[in-house]
């Protein structure tokens, strides 16, 4: 065997990719390199070193001074990309080894397959922004619903005061809409948060699926265009959560439509994912939302749910990028899919996959309407425990105007003590108002727990600016006969006590 065919059968034998060049000309490549490439080995030794690594190392110059000892140097070591026989290309590490031979200048290349290792880079880094936005959101969601709870408590108490016809009636009527929607906002915060866990029910989804629409196109120049059988599948899901997903997928639709236009809304019921998904096959609501916008470049396909990317111009802002990234989530909590197909120049379809119920459901039943009072109707004595003035004072006056007697406490540990002293005086409450979150101080839950040991029989609603938390989901297993959800309405509160106390 000459030296020659055992050379070749030696680096042949490397399980990563080696090109051997001669003064900058490819002179040599082994058989990993032809497998990572896709291309034979004649094609890869025709190629310029600048077509097959992009971008081409630089490498040693024959003139170098210490040419004579290249082989003693330590490789030179970098990150490119590796032309595919497609016409792809594939991220890799490259590391040169000089050698001195003869008169000529030769260098090996190692060529290391790192795409897994910078998909997990990828992966680890998007994983970061979102705990970064979650550990954001529960905070804001908190701070933020306390000032909203004060703000649509003090509009709903004006209200009560005021007659229908009077023109500041509706004044204020349009404040607290404004209110509402701010409420939405939080949650799609909320969704972020650790306690963005869904509260799921069984539900026909054909209802959400054309409010959401409806509410996202109200004051746009475009339309929808519904297809949904009478026969759809349900599916458990959080209405509110879910609403919001399906609102931010049409929103991202109208945005990408502003000449108008129609909006193509369908939904049906489906046994098998498309190729390549992670899910399986099995029974699957699919909602289908259809723009006629100018697609999606695919170089930014795969980043359109990372939070923070945007492809659409907002006035002469860019827009902050977490609609796609919350609607992902949302799907994703759900155990859900969304699958894009967005050809440039053809228009976007987003396809959610959502897992069918087992159960069957009923459309939801109209909300009751609210209450305006606030006479009297009962009189007693409620504590209220929150570490915000603001709301304390709000409660305080609901209460009074309800007909109530009212305590107030900051945290648990005053509102145990408010409690036992009550008690001990022959005069206790007849229900407790626990904030869960306390800043620097016992929350609710704790509080409940030890209002309990000190009375069995105590009432106590749980409110909360965190509406998904655990505490405030599974509020009976904590202790509570009750919970509202910051930020809230007088009437909310009001249907609340009627319930526990009548």
């Amino acid at each position: 065997m000459s030296a020659e065919q055992l050379n070749r059968k030696i680096i042949d034998r490397i399980d990563e990719g080696v090109v051997v060049l001669e003064n900058a000309t490819i002179t040599r490549v082994n058989a990993a390199i032809e497998k990572m490439t896709g291309m034979g080995r004649a094609e890869l030794m025709r190629l310029p070193l600048s077509q097959l690594l992009d971008p081409a190392p630089l490498l040693y110059p024959q003139s170098a001074p210490d040419v004579d000892n290249a082989e003693h140097q330590k490789p030179l070591i970098y990150e490119s990309a590796l032309t595919l026989a497609g016409g792809q290309s594939r991220a890799v590490a490259v590391s040169i080894h000089a050698v001195q031979e003869g008169e000529g200048d030769v260098q090996f290349l190692i060529v290391r397959d790192i795409a897994e290792r910078k998909k997990m880079q990828q992966d680890l880094l998007k994983s970061r922004q979102l705990e970064s936005i979650a550990a954001l959101s529960g905070g804001i969601a908190h701070d933020y619903n306390n000032l909203l709870t004060a703000i649509m408590g003090n509009i709903s108490l004006a209200l009560t005061s005021i007659p229908e016809d009077d023109p500041m009636y509706e004044w204020l009527s349009q404040a607290q809409e404004a209110s509402l929607i701010a409420k939405e906002l939080t949650n799609r915060l909320i969704t972020f948060s650790k306690g963005g866990v869904p509260q799921k029910e069984t539900v026909n989804i054909a209802g959400l699926i054309e409010s959401a629409t409806e509410f996202a196109l109200s004051g746009s120049n475009i339309s929808a265009e519904f297809t949904i059988p009478a026969d759809l599948w349900c599916a458990d899901v959080d209405r509110t959560q879910i609403g919001q997903g399906f609102h931010n997928l049409v929103i991202n639709a109208r945005e990408a439509m502003p000449d108008g236009g129609t909006i193509i809304v369908t939904a049906g019921n489906e046994t098998a994912m498309p190729d390549g998904a992670v899910r399986k096959d099995g029974r699957y609501v699919v909602v289908s939302i259809k723009d006629h916008g100018s697609g999606i470049p695919p170089e930014a396909l795969g980043k359109i749910f990372d939070p923070y990317f945007s492809t659409k111009m907002m006035g002469d802002q860019r827009g902050m990028g977490l609609g796609l990234s919350i609607a992902n989530s949302i799907i994703e909590k759900h155990e859900g899919k969304i699958i894009v197909h967005a050809p440039p120049g053809e228009g976007a379809l987003f396809r959610v996959f959502l897992p069918a119920s087992a159960a069957s459901c009923e459309a939801a039943a109209p909300p009751e309407k609210a209450h305006r009072s606030t006479k009297p109707f009962g009189t007693g004595k409620i504590l209220v425990m929150d570490d915000e003035a603001m709301i304390r004072k709000l409660a305080g006056n609901v209460l009074g105007k309800m007909g109530f007697e009212t305590a107030f406490a900051c945290n648990g540990e005053e509102a145990l003590a408010a409690y036992e002293t009550a008690m001990t005086a022959g005069e206790p409450f007849d229900l407790v108002i626990l904030d869960l979150t306390v800043k620097g101080g016992m929350g609710g839950k704790e509080t409940i727990r030890q209002l309990r040991m000190m009375d069995p029989d105590v009432k106590a609603i749980v409110s909360s600016g965190y509406s998904n938390d655990p505490g405030v989901v599974h509020y009976t297993e904590h202790g509570f006969c009750g919970v509202v959800a910051k930020p809230y309405r007088i009437d909310e509160i009001r249907q609340k006590l009627e319930e526990i106390l009548s």
